[in-house]
């Protein structure tokens, strides 16, 4: 498995709302992650690091990082803790044992997977927002490159869009987890196209798409 060595930089991020972009439930997580066919991101922290509230509190509040993960990604926390468990990687494990699971020396981490949970990279320890955006883009689309040449180079990719037959099921698992998903009967005006929007309408449902928006799920059933 790859890792990414980044150079930590220093920077002033407006403060704002982190928790609209991270989850406190792995399994919820996965289970969205599957539904919306996004790529999944744990950031495995404990209650006594402080860069882990730095991670939270700037990077993941920066306008940009945020967009790209509503757009490509479900966000979960798994702080260290022996009591809560989670069936999402085989047999029920503690967050705790996530750790040694996946290898944690030091906090925060980033493990990044596949919309099926399946590991893909990870990124050790705090990054600004700036590279964190970077990194995003580069492991959503699977870039082959060496990171450090990647860095050096422009990349305006902000998402892709998608749209998906679910079941109602489906929707309304994502439409009671997920704070960024709504469901709509009308093409709004001007439609948050970062959020994941939800009807039973294939018309409505193209024309989000036209408008850009990047998740859609059509309800089939």
């Amino acid at each position: 498995m790859k890792k990414l060595f980044l150079i930590m930089l220093i920077g002033f991020v407006t403060l704002s709302f982190a928790q609209s972009v991270l989850l406190n439930d792995v399994d919820v997580a996965v289970k969205l992650a599957r539904i919306e066919q996004k790529k999944l991101a744990i950031v495995f922290t404990t209650q006594t690091c402080p860069y882990c509230v730095k991670l939270k509190n700037e990077t993941l509040t920066d306008k940009t990082v945020k967009q790209l993960i509503m757009a490509n990604y479900i966000f979960a926390e798994a702080m260290y803790d022996a009591k809560k468990v989670t069936s999402a990687f085989g047999e029920k494990k503690s967050y705790a044992q996530l750790f040694d699971y996946f290898g944690i020396s030091g906090v925060p981490t980033t493990w990044f997977f596949s919309s099926e949970a399946s590991p893909l990279v990870y990124l050790p320890g705090y990054a600004p927002a700036s590279t964190f955006a970077q990194v995003l883009r580069y492991v959503y689309q699977e870039i082959k490159e060496d990171f450090s040449l990647y860095a050096k180079k422009k990349d305006d990719f902000t998402g892709e869009k998608k749209l998906l037959k679910v079941t109602r099921q489906d929707a309304d698992f994502v439409l009671s987890n997920d704070p960024n998903s709504l469901f709509v009967d009308h093409v709004p005006e001007k439609p948050d196209i970062f959020k994941v929007h939800i009807t039973e309408s294939e018309q409505i449902a193209l024309k989000l798409i036209d408008r850009g928006v990047y998740r859609v799920l059509l309800i089939t059933d």
